[in-house]
């Protein structure tokens, strides 16, 4: 099976104080969220009202817009760190998201690559993100492009994201 390379896009560097950049990204959260392997769920108006707002105010955030002829079908929020093992910042990849219609395209390609550029202008040690097991062609494009699961230590022992809502 071979597959068809999309052509005619672009990745950019969002500009949140631009209506366009904030009405492609509200809309590619929208899709992101109905996607069935995030939920199937749209996002609340309360979401839609403060993603934009909340981000712009966030110091550390970069937001990269993929659009295809002009209209958006992809983005990535990414939020800078520190490792305290290696006295270095570190890039958060928290959302990443390419449209159904034009996935394995290579679009998710191309924004993570503009997501290591900016990595490595801002002297990062490294790039990390979370994935859910299941997501099979996700967690293939990320080895693909030379991400690797973390282990600790000799045992070689997974480590597991948790959280705690508030």
């Amino acid at each position: 099976m071979t597959t068809e390379r999309v052509t005619n896009v672009t990745i950019v560097d969002a500009d949140l104080s631009r209506a366009d950049h904030q009405n492609a990204l509200v809309r590619m959260l929208d899709a992101y969220m109905r996607d069935p392997m995030e939920g199937g769920e749209p996002p609340s108006e309360q979401v839609k009202r403060d993603l934009v707002p909340g981000l712009r105010a966030h110091p550390a955030c970069h937001v990269f817009l993929a659009y295809r002829d002009g209209l958006p079908v992809g983005f990535s929020i990414c939020f800078l760190g520190f490792s305290t093992f290696l006295a270095r910042p570190l890039l958060n990849i928290h959302d990443i998201f390419v449209d159904l219609s034009v996935r394995g395209r290579g679009i998710g390609a191309m924004l993570l690559k503009c997501i290591e550029s900016r990595a490595r202008e801002l002297n990062c040690c490294r790039i990390t993100l979370e994935v859910r097991e299941d997501n099979r062609v996700a967690r293939g494009l990320y080895r693909k492009v030379g991400f690797d699961r973390v282990v600790v230590g000799a045992e070689r022992i997974a480590l597991e994201f948790w959280h705690k809502p508030l």
